[in-house]
C-alpha cells in the first residue's frame, strides 16, 4: 500500500521518521525471519483493527521480513473487516431458538454458520454423535474463510451457544435470541434433553449473568 492513502501523506513522513529514529532504527518486532535493521515501521494495533495511524505508541521500527509477515498474518485474521459480507453473530443458550430465527430471516444468498444445521445436514446432531468431528471440521473451515473475507456473500449468519461468543469470532452486529432461562429448561425437559445439556444451560446463565428473557435483540 505504500503510496496510496494515509502512507503518502506528509504526516505519516513525519511520523514515520520519529518512530525509526526513538528505536534506533533496529527491529521492535523480533520475527522469526528478522534481520534486526528497521527500514519500515509497523502499526502494533493493525489500522484494520482500529488502531491509530499516526500515534507514535502505536508504532515501532520493523525490518522488511517482520512487517510482511505482520501483513500477512493481518490479512488472514482481519480480512473479514474489509470484506463486503456483513457477519451477524446470533447468540443465545442452547435451545433458545437461534437455529429457527435465523432459518426465518436468512435471504436466499445469505450464509449461515450454524453446528446444529450442519450436523443435521451429515445424519445427526449433537455433541455425543459420531459425526461431531466431521460436523466441527466443516463449521470451522467456514468460519476461517469467513475470518479471511473469503466469503462472498450479502451477509453471514454465525449461530453459537458459547457464552463468549463476542470475544471468539468476527461480527459486525450481534443478536441476542434469549427465551428466558425458565423456558430454555422447560423446553429441555419436553425434548427430554440429557443432564449434560441442562448443565451447558446453567452455564451459559452464569457466565453471561443474566436470566431475564430478552428475545431477539432487534427487530428484523
Amino acid at each position: 500500500m505504500a503510496g496510496r492513502g494515509p502512507y503518502a501523506s506528509p504526516q505519516w513522513s513525519r511520523v514515520r521518521k520519529q518512530a525509526l529514529e526513538r528505536d534506533g532504527y533496529r527491529c521492535r518486532v523480533h520475527g522469526p525471519k528478522c534481520t534486526e535493521a528497521a527500514t519500515e515501521v509497523d502499526h502494533i494495533v493493525p489500522w484494520e483493527a482500529g488502531g491509530a495511524w499516526y500515534d507514535l505508541g502505536n508504532l515501532r521500527a520493523s525490518c522488511s521480513n517482520c512487517n510482511k509477515g505482520r501483513a500477512a498474518r493481518s490479512k488472514h485474521r482481519e480480512g473479514w473487516r474489509r470484506s463486503s459480507t456483513r457477519i451477524v453473530l446470533v447468540v443465545g443458550p442452547p435451545g433458545a431458538g437461534k437455529s429457527t430465527h435465523v432459518g426465518e430471516i436468512a435471504g436466499r444468498r445469505d450464509v449461515v454458520v450454524d453446528y446444529d444445521v450442519i450436523a443435521d445436514a451429515l445424519g445427526g446432531r449433537g455433541h455425543g454423535t459420531g459425526n461431531h468431528e466431521v460436523a466441527s471440521a466443516a463449521r470451522n473451515a467456514v468460519l476461517r474463510r469467513l475470518q479471511r473475507g473469503e466469503v462472498d456473500a450479502p451477509t453471514a449468519w454465525v449461530v453459537s451457544s458459547n457464552p463468549d461468543a463476542e470475544g471468539t469470532f468476527p461480527h459486525h452486529e450481534v443478536v441476542t435470541v434469549d427465551p428466558g432461562k425458565d423456558e430454555v429448561l422447560r423446553r429441555c425437559r419436553e425434548a427430554g434433553r440429557p443432564g449434560r445439556w441442562v448443565g451447558l444451560v446453567e452455564d451459559w446463565y452464569a457466565r453471561r449473568g443474566s436470566s431475564e428473557p430478552v428475545g431477539p435483540s432487534r427487530e428484523w
